[in-house]
């Protein structure tokens, strides 16, 4: 056996230039594929991450029907759920949330502008825990919960408001019990979460000063909940929903099924475009060992001559297939994995080429970065390996029916 290794081995060198151009094109493809799935994947879960730690969460719990109606008065009890919720070991971060739909105003007589908007009760040290919302404040501070009139507009809305920082905002609005909802407030500063249309309607407050407010004392609109695995929250969702039905638990795939369906249609393009390069790869290959066993049929004839058994030659085709793919598929691997690392750790900005986009309640950044999953590690250099050793199959099977 460690003849034939040998011999495989030394096989693959005997056209030093042609083997260097075979490996340099699969090793090549190895590496493009690595980076793409990299690429694909890190554009992916970078437009995750910011629908789901700017605004959203990767869960929300809340009360039936809520999502869907978004009536004031379909709450949960704001104390009822937290225990079973913190206590779960993937929870990284909980917030509990009021919404409410208020006609907001600034200024006075004709100079006074109004506008429709979503007053979003937070807690803002709970919410740091779940949202990155508080790192989005260009302008002045984000609410502290401790002080009952602070109010951050989204930039959209302060300017169709014509409201700056230290400006008066008029709340007025329906509360739970059927009363008229109306308070005013300071605004402390102007907020930019890169979506357009959630800026032109968002206005954060303290849950506190909402709850008194809307009369919801002690209610929730919903909790929002961070994990330390996006990808497992439809798992995760489910497992709570079997627990407790009379609540409705969302993933984030659920409220934002756009960004779900954008996973799907990636992982098919991943294969597609995985397919492309391995198939390319094959005809490579497959020239390179075909023109190897036509230029030492008479070799292999005399081998057979003296007494090598067929199959140890076919088993010595096998192996430098293998060689030859294995040499290539860790080459590109390492040189893939390691540009993948690289940009994993340093975003390269690409706004110099086109503005940040707008789809699906999230937002494409311009920048190139690559998201690191084992997968992505290691399956291509794995298929490529075992692809250098299919490919081999052919003049293995031609050997077994050759006559010396």
């Amino acid at each position: 056996m460690m003849l034939l290794v040998k011999l495989g081995y030394r096989n693959i060198w005997r056209n030093r230039r042609r083997t260097f151009l075979t490996m340099s094109a699969m090793a090549v493809a190895t590496m493009m594929v690595i980076l793409m799935l990299g690429i694909f994947d890190g554009m992916l879960w970078s437009m995750i991450d910011n629908a789901t730690q700017m605004y959203h969460g990767h869960i929300k719990i809340s009360a039936k029907g809520y999502f869907d109606e978004r009536k004031v008065h379909q709450t949960i009890d704001e104390n009822g759920l937290s225990e079973a919720i913190t206590s779960n070991s993937l929870v990284t971060g909980v917030a509990g949330r009021v919404r409410g739909f208020m006609l907001l105003s600034c200024g006075e007589g004709d100079d006074s502008h109004t506008q429709p908007a979503e007053m979003f009760g937070i807690d803002p040290a709970e919410e740091r825990n779940v949202t990155k919302l508080e790192t989005q404040v260009k302008v002045g501070t984000f609410v502290t919960g401790s002080a009952p009139h602070e109010i951050v507009l989204g930039n959209g809305l302060a300017l169709r408001l014509e409201a700056s920082v230290g400006d008066e905002i008029v709340a007025m609005g329906q509360a739970s019990d059927g009363s008229i909802a109306a308070d005013i407030f300071h605004v402390t500063g102007i907020i930019n979460t890169s979506d357009p249309l959630r800026d032109a309607s968002l206005a954060v407050v303290g849950r506190k000063t909402l709850q008194t407010m809307m009369v919801l004392e002690g209610q929730l609109h919903e909790w929002a909940i961070s994990l330390d695995r996006p990808i497992g929250a439809k798992q995760w969702a489910d497992e709570f929903q079997k627990e407790h039905d009379d609540i409705e638990v969302l993933p984030w795939t659920a409220f934002l099924p756009t960004m779900g369906q954008s996973l799907e249609m990636m992982k098919a393009m991943k294969m597609v475009l995985g397919g492309i390069f391995y198939f390319a790869v094959i005809l490579v290959a497959v020239n390179t060992l075909y023109m190897a066993f036509f230029e030492r049929l008479r070799e292999f004839g005399i081998m057979g001559a003296v007494g090598m058994k067929k199959s140890r030659l076919s088993l010595m085709i096998l192996l430098e297939g293998f060689f030859l793919s294995g040499i290539a598929g860790i080459t590109g691997g390492t040189a893939g994995n390691l540009i993948s690392w690289y940009l994993s750790e340093n975003v390269v900005d690409l706004s110099a080429l086109f503005p940040p986009i707008s789809y699906a309640g999230t937002v494409f950044l311009p920048e190139l970065r690559c998201y690191l999953a084992v997968e992505n590690m290691l399956i291509p250099v794995v298929m490529m390996i075992l692809l250098g050793m299919v490919v081999a199959l052919f003049p293995a099977h031609r050997i077994m029916k050759l006559k010396p």
